[in-house]
């Protein structure tokens, strides 16, 4: 007993070892450069010409940040594209859903394989694509509204109010196949004894499928969706790839990675963004899934 002891140790200390040395370690240096006056000429702990050393400087560049203009207006967009995307992905993930899973339509398995291409193509490749998509010169969207009338198509890439319009499009194409992966595994646990009954005792299709089908599956959408929103929340790479400087201050990840390598570099202060952030996610995931859990407690 105790060499299979020895043996379970062996083989789980060195991920143990590999996780903390690159999740936790980089949190807690993030945590202490988020009280420091790290910046561009004193990281990690040298100075030159002329800039002050690596020190201990409290609770000051939390003070700038929430009081920085661009700061909150980075976290009131955020929370808006989280409540947009978020919406728009759960009402394309429940149509394609309900869409691919009925029995009038073929060759189900061959339209499943083909919507979850967004997940197999690579995100640089992916936004890229969209990109030249939303082109407002060259790009297939405004030719097509050129076409229909359009005198003046918007400008999806210069524009931050239409390109926030187009990122919501882009994260849509990103992440139905999550949700729809998620709520037809879901759909299948729906009784079919349950469905016939509705019918037989009149349901329409929208009545069986709000007071027959959605509260089952209910519980699995709203998991999916408090996921979603976190990722949506931690937005970074797609508006990066897009346009970085339309979006700087319309999400805190972005507005956070370029205080730190964008203009002067100041690392402490993009530590304590990303602090806040981390913070604010937490308190957001765990309200949802202590909601969640009461809303079970209350049904049992």
């Amino acid at each position: 007993m105790r060499r299979r002891t020895l043996t379970v140790m062996a083989l789980i200390i060195p991920g143990m070892v590999a996780f903390l040395f690159f999740n936790l370690w980089p949190i807690i240096y993030s945590i202490y450069l988020s009280f420091t006056n790290a910046k561009l000429g004193n990281f990690p702990v040298y100075s030159h010409s002329g800039v002050a050393p690596l020190h201990f400087i409290g609770l000051a560049n939390y003070g700038w940040i929430l009081t920085d203009p661009g700061f909150r207006e980075a976290f009131l967009w955020t929370w808006l594209f989280v409540v947009t995307s978020v919406t728009l992905k759960v009402i394309v993930g429940v149509f394609l859903s309900l869409l691919y899973n009925s029995k009038y339509v073929k060759g189900k398995i061959i339209y499943r394989s083909l919507l979850i291409i967004p997940w197999a193509l690579p995100l640089l490749f992916s936004v890229t694509v969209w990109r030249f998509m939303f082109d407002p010169v060259f790009g297939p969207v405004n030719m097509i509204l050129t076409s229909l009338g359009v005198a003046h198509p918007p400008n999806w890439i210069n524009n931050p109010n239409w390109g926030f319009v187009a990122l919501n499009v882009i994260e849509v194409w990103l992440a139905y196949p999550f949700m729809m992966t998620v709520i037809i595994a879901a759909l299948q646990s729906v009784p079919s004894n349950l469905v016939e009954a509705a019918i037989i005792d009149g349901a329409s299709y929208w009545q069986r499928l709000r007071h027959v089908i959605l509260p089952i599956v209910g519980k699995p959408i709203a998991f999916a969706t408090i996921l979603t929103s976190a990722a949506s929340f931690q937005y970074f790479m797609v508006p990066y790839i897009y346009n970085a400087g339309l979006f700087q201050n319309r999400f805190i990840l972005l507005y956070g990675f370029l205080k730190a390598f964008g203009g002067i570099p100041y690392y402490g202060r993009a530590a304590a963004v990303m602090v806040i952030a981390t913070v604010i996610l937490a308190v957001y995931m765990y309200v949802n899934f202590r909601l969640t859990h009461l809303q079970e407690g209350a049904k049992g």
